[in-house]
């Protein structure tokens, strides 16, 4: 599935937000049951004086993704590892 999620960095220092578009499993990385494809919608928010958005979903086995992990899952995909 193709969401766009916020990528803070991977620092301990804040350097803003980015709004990243990535590809993910549809299956939960937790349980592998099916990941909320169906529910995907846009969510706007403020930050530093501008408006964002990215996409929110709803799992139905209950695991929440976190952004900074979809982010990961991704970029272990792109690299050749397991999503």
């Amino acid at each position: 599935m193709t969401v766009r999620v916020c990528d803070r960095g991977a620092g301990r220092d804040y350097v803003g937000v980015s709004i990243r578009k990535v590809t993910v499993s549809d299956r939960c990385p937790i349980c592998g049951g099916p990941r909320g494809v169906d529910t995907i919608r846009n969510h706007n928010f403020h930050e530093d004086g501008d408006w964002l958005s990215v996409d929110r979903w709803t799992n139905p086995c209950g695991h929440v993704d976190m952004y900074s992990a979809v982010l990961a899952e991704s970029r272990a995909a792109q690299s050749g590892g397991a999503s």
